[in-house]
C-alpha cells in the first residue's frame, strides 16, 4: 500500500481540495498531520499561539487539537476530519461560523468522550514543530519519505479519471526528480 504524510490545516482551502482528491485514491494510506497556519502567519514576538491563553478558544486551533485528541483516543479520525473539512469549506451555509462547541460536538460523534485542550494542543505544537524541522512552510505539504516533501496547491479537485495520474505525477516528481526544486504555473496579470 502506498503511504503519504500530509501536513494540513482545516482552514486551508488547498488542504480541503487535497483531502477530496486523496480520499478518492484507493490503496493510498494517508497520515494527516496538523500544521497551524495561524502560527505560520503570526507576526509578533509574544511566543507561539499554542501556549497563549488568548488563543485557547480560536476555532482553527481547537479544530486541530480535537483532531489530535480523537486520534489519541482511537476514535473515528477520518470521520472527524471529513466532517470538519466539510463544515468549514463545503457546507458553510449549513453550519455558519463554527464555534468551539460545534467542533467538540463533531469530536463526540467521532467517539471522543473527554477533550482536554492543553494536552491536545501540546500534540499539535509538537506536530507543527516536526513539520517546521522538515521544512514545511504551508499547507498542504506531502511527504513520501523522510526528505521527499512537496507543497501542493490544487486549483480544483481533479476529476476522477485524472486523479490517479496526477497523484503519480506528483509522487514521481517529488521522489525521482531531485533536480526539480520548484515548479509554479504562471498566469498573465488579471487572469484567474
Amino acid at each position: 500500500m502506498e503511504r503519504v504524510e500530509v501536513f494540513f490545516d482545516f482552514t486551508c482551502e488547498f488542504s480541503n481540495r487535497a483531502r477530496h482528491w486523496l480520499d478518492e485514491l484507493p490503496g493510498l494510506k494517508v497520515v494527516w498531520r496538523p500544521f497551524s497556519l495561524l502560527e505560520v502567519n503570526r507576526h509578533d514576538d509574544a511566543g507561539p499561539v499554542f501556549s497563549r491563553p488568548e488563543y485557547a478558544d480560536n476555532v482553527s486551533l481547537v479544530a486541530l487539537a480535537v483532531f489530535e485528541a480523537v486520534r489519541e483516543a482511537g476514535g473515528d479520525i477520518d470521520g472527524y476530519r471529513r466532517q470538519m473539512f466539510t463544515a468549514w469549506h463545503d457546507e458553510h451555509d449549513r453550519y455558519g461560523r463554527l464555534t468551539s462547541a460545534d467542533i467538540v460536538g463533531f469530536a463526540e460523534s467521532a467517539g471522543l468522550e473527554n477533550f482536554h485542550y492543553e494536552t491536545a494542543i501540546a500534540r499539535v505544537a509538537a506536530e507543527h514543530a516536526a513539520g517546521r524541522a522538515l521544512g514545511v512552510f504551508g499547507t498542504p505539504t506531502f511527504f513520501f519519505g523522510e526528505h521527499e516533501g512537496v507543497f501542493v496547491k490544487l486549483d480544483a479537485v481533479p476529476a476522477a479519471d485524472r486523479a490517479r495520474g496526477l497523484w503519480q505525477a506528483v509522487h514521481d516528481m517529488t521522489t525521482d526528480q531531485f533536480a526539480l526544486r520548484e515548479w509554479q504555473r504562471v498566469s498573465p496579470q488579471g487572469a484567474s
